[in-house]
């Protein structure tokens, strides 16, 4: 959807989809990425996620394209946490916010159906990364190929076949596993991935080793 769209939809939605993260992303994490890292935290909507990383000692800026998304954030946080939220579009080239040590994407590329704009995407998600920086990445999952064309409605589920396509240019795969998006509503498998940016694009076709 275009801004325009999302800022309709925080205004008079109901975003059943703004969960808490699960305890796999503070694993991992906690693992990859401990506190007090720098994290950008891409299509935070109304903070949920900014807040739980702020909580736990990270520094965070909390970014999305819909100002309205923005406006209800900050409203949302407490003074004493240590997050700041910018209206920006992850898209735009340099980077509009800078480059982070860790860039955090739950629930964005799962948003984004067509292929060739999952691709502008990831390239974004890389430029967004100081160089050997973290991509973590939680998004709707599917078992195959075949099945990803099998919902619906809801999010564009990708097979891990899928998934290291887009990401294998940019980024080397450190971890995956899977467990449900959220608590509450949005009980379907997610993938949880945490990747580390290339020095540059890889040309090659072979699927990093996970």
């Amino acid at each position: 959807m275009t801004a325009r769209e999302w800022n309709l939809t925080y205004r008079f939605g109901e975003p059943v989809w703004d969960e808490p993260p699960t305890a796999l992303l503070a694993r991992l994490l906690a693992r990859h990425a401990p506190p007090p890292a720098e994290v950008l935290d891409v299509g935070c909507g109304l903070g949920t996620t900014s807040r739980w990383l702020a909580e736990r000692g990270y520094q965070v800026t909390g970014c999305d394209y819909a100002a309205r998304a923005i406006e209800l954030a900050r409203a949302r946080t407490p003074e004493t946490l240590a997050v700041r939220f910018a209206t920006a579009d992850v898209m735009r080239e340099p980077p509009p916010l800078g480059r982070f040590p860790v860039v955090l994407e739950r629930g964005v590329l799962h948003a984004v159906p067509r292929m060739a704009d999952r691709r502008r995407l990831v390239a974004a998600l890389a430029r967004a990364c100081l160089p050997g920086g973290l991509w973590v990445h939680v998004g709707a999952s599917a078992v195959t190929v075949e099945a990803e064309r099998c919902v619906a409605r809801g999010p564009s589920r990708m097979a891990e076949e899928t998934f290291l396509a887009l990401a294998e240019p940019h980024f080397t795969v450190l971890e995956i596993d899977y467990a449900p998006f959220g608590s509450r509503w949005a009980t379907w498998q997610a993938r949880h991935a945490v990747l580390r940016g290339r020095s540059a694009p890889d040309s090659s076709s072979a699927y990093p080793a996970l």
